[in-house]
């Protein structure tokens, strides 16, 4: 049985087909639009008024929308997240693009962390805010990810940790690393203070 819920929006058929099959970890047919923390929302738009299309945006999960009117498909907001299928669909390529679905949604939602007003890509290296986007090196990443806490750090406390280097070890890796992170932080995002300096520890939060 595959690891996957699904919400399904406007085919009470569709969904007494799926539940049969009991693939599926748990279907639901719903009838009024809620923020339910679902996996994969399956909207049939022929079931549905048009009107009441533009409420699934707001979900934040993958949808599959599904319609024999392939025009619809101009009309709706595809992203990432969300493709549309042509009625009628064949269960077993269904079952596949479900899985692909959750596997990339998956995939993005745990390589995503956010600190301070940033959003941090950890698969593909980069910060962001709002439409800003700034790459960042595979060791600025993991000095990021290090200090992503509450407390403070010592500048021998981060050679060990990110650099694997003993504290009593001299090495200028991490006052490169800082500077040039600091710079494109500033240079970027007009944040100066982003990783800061106070009572001989360095601080992120």
């Amino acid at each position: 049985m595959l690891n996957i819920n699904l919400f399904i929006y406007g085919s009470e058929i569709f969904y007494k087909i799926i539940s049969d099959l009991n693939v599926f970890n748990k279907v639901h047919l719903e009838k009024n639009l809620s923020s339910n923390n679902s996996s994969i929302i399956v909207v049939f738009l022929d079931g549905l008024s048009y009107k009441s299309l533009s409420s699934f945006y707001k979900f934040n999960f993958p949808i599959i929308y599904v319609s024999n009117n392939i025009q619809l498909k101009k009309k709706i907001n595809l992203n990432n997240f969300s493709i549309f299928l042509k009625a009628p669909i064949e269960i077993q390529n269904f079952i596949e693009i479900s899985k692909i679905l959750i596997s990339k949604f998956d995939y993005l939602r745990t390589s995503q962390i956010f600190i301070k007003d940033y959003s941090l890509n950890t698969n593909d290296r980069f910060i962001k805010k709002k439409n800003l986007k700034l790459k960042l090196t595979e060791i600025e990443v993991k000095l990021i990810l290090f200090m992503n806490v509450s407390k403070g750090f010592s500048k021998e406390e981060i050679l060990e940790n990110v650099w694997n280097q003993k504290a009593h070890l001299e090495t200028h890796a991490f006052e490169t690393c800082l500077h040039r992170l600091r710079k494109k932080m500033n240079d970027k995002f007009n944040d100066n203070n982003f990783i800061y300096f106070k009572n001989k520890k360095y601080f992120l939060l």
